[in-house]
């Protein structure tokens, strides 16, 4: 097991503030924007090589000359697959940043978010980088290195006609990525909310994604979808009636890039993803995509605090 690097260093994630209602523009980059990521990923991906990371990659990985990476391509501004098949975003710019550390190619496998961490267990995939929550649970069967701090809100539409928030949702039908933090944490600590305040709790559909989600919000099959705050408010600026339904809850762990249990390129990609902080890459790809109050101020392996 890679020796565990602990600490709680993270900036601005006073997220009430950062990833403020107020701010869904500036979530949101334009088509022009987007191309502009596309293209600055090429760029990144020549990033001066670190000699001594390089050589600390496994052999096996070192050899294939590429990182086999599972995304999950429908979740902007993380990753989103554009109308011509390019995929761009937050996690396919700073894994080609992080390939340039490395003298490393990525190749990207698309893949459902339910199935991400299966394709890590059976080793089909080298790591993966979708939005993907480094919780105590999670890590007893797979490894992280942590790249930013999150926060929750609730997509509904206009005037939130059910009144939900993400702290509560009494009788509301609420719509969540199968397998995320806020199907397995956040929506099930409602129960005992609504409960004591003499309401019925709230009932869950789980989606693939957030964009299923959203088309049965609009549908009306549900009254909100509970996620990530960045897709929420991406598909706020898109999509005409809907609103983003605060206050901001705050992820109570950092995400992370996800690997196969004690996978020895775990700590390689945290230096990386250090390399980058120090050299403002990092913040530069997260400003890009209007991320940049979810930085961290250095990577940790393991960094779950429940």
């Amino acid at each position: 097991m890679p020796a565990i690097r602990r600490t709680p260093a993270v900036t601005a994630l006073a997220l009430a503030g950062a990833l403020s209602l107020g701010a869904c523009s500036a979530m949101v980059p334009t088509d022009q924007d987007a191309a502009a990521g596309g293209a600055a990923a090429t760029e990144e991906s020549a990033h001066a090589v670190d000699e001594e990371l390089a050589a600390s990659v496994p052999a096996d990985v070192r050899d294939a000359g590429v990182i086999r990476m599972a995304i999950n391509p429908s979740y902007p501004p993380f990753e989103v697959t554009q109308a011509d098949g390019t995929l761009v975003g937050l996690d396919p710019d700073l894994a080609h940043a992080i390939g340039g550390v490395l003298d490393l190619d990525i190749e990207f496998v698309p893949t459902s978010f339910d199935a991400i961490i299966p394709a890590l267990q059976a080793d089909d995939v080298d790591m993966a980088m979708a939005s993907i929550g480094d919780t105590l649970e999670r890590e007893a069967v797979v490894d992280f290195a942590t790249y930013y701090w999150n926060g929750t809100l609730v997509l509904v539409q206009d005037g939130n006609p059910t009144e939900v928030t993400p702290e509560l949702a009494c009788g509301a039908r609420i719509g969540v990525v199968r397998g995320s933090l806020q199907q397995n944490t956040f929506l099930p600590a409602h129960t005992e909310r609504c409960e004591e305040a003499g309401e019925e709790p709230p009932t869950s559909s789980a989606y693939q994604d957030v964009a299923q989600a959203i088309l049965a919000l609009q549908s009306n099959r549900i009254d909100g979808v509970m996620a990530d705050a960045p897709p929420v408010l991406d598909a706020e600026s898109k999509n005409d009636g809907f609103e983003a339904a605060g206050p901001l809850l705050r992820n109570p762990n950092p995400g992370g890039v996800a690997f196969p249990k004690d996978s020895e390129l775990a700590e390689p990609v945290s230096g990386a993803i250090d390399v980058l902080i120090e050299d403002g890459t990092y913040a530069d790809v997260l400003d890009r995509w209007g991320l940049g109050d979810i930085a961290i101020e250095q990577s940790e392996i393991n960094g779950a605090i429940e």
